[in-house]
């Protein structure tokens, strides 16, 4: 059962302690909000599927992937960091303010999309100049690359005690291509 507390700020913080969990907690400017939350957080606990996502609403696309660039990007072939160097500005521009909890399929297929489009790119006489359907491949493979480093658990995440939040959606470039 979830303690439910209303704090001196007038808010109401909803905390969890069930065996086997790590301690939950979070705030919320209702009470309603906190239990529904917590009913609901609960019952994920039960059924074995409850996903810790704090770090992922807090962990921008950004943040992720200065952190790609700085720990994975110098252990590779110089030609591959000129590429992961550009591909991530594209990536930071675009879908750099999302949290990872927040980037779904129908973000990244609507980023695929203006890439495809050249939406973002205009010759001299202001016409879009569309991407081939390589290179925006390899942009959401970036983004791909973030999410399998993360699930195997790259040395080098490992050793900087850096891991990324496991509620980062399955992103790819397959999951965004394939709704095309």
């Amino acid at each position: 059962m979830a303690t439910i507390v209303k704090t001196p700020s007038a808010t109401w913080k909803a905390v969890i302690r069930k065996s086997g969990w790590p301690t939950t907690v979070k705030t919320f400017r209702t009470k309603r909000d906190a239990e529904d939350w917590s009913r609901r957080t609960e019952d994920e606990m039960v059924r074995g599927a409850y996903i810790q996502r704090a770090t992922a609403d807090r962990m921008t696309i950004q943040v992720a992937l200065e952190r790609y660039l700085k720990e994975v990007v110098p252990t590779k072939r110089a030609s591959s960091q000129i590429a992961d160097v550009k591909r991530s500005r594209i990536l930071i521009e675009h879908l750099g303010k999302y949290s990872l909890a927040a980037l779904t399929p129908e973000i990244v297929a609507k980023f695929r999309d203006m890439r495809l489009a050249g939406e973002d790119r205009r010759d001299q006489r202001g016409k879009p100049q569309p991407r081939t359907n390589n290179t925006v491949r390899l942009d959401l493979a970036l983004l791909g690359h973030l999410d399998r480093d993360q699930r195997v658990g790259r040395r080098s995440y490992r050793q900087s005690r850096f891991e990324y939040p496991s509620a980062c959606p399955r992103i790819g470039p397959q999951s965004a291509l394939i709704s095309r």
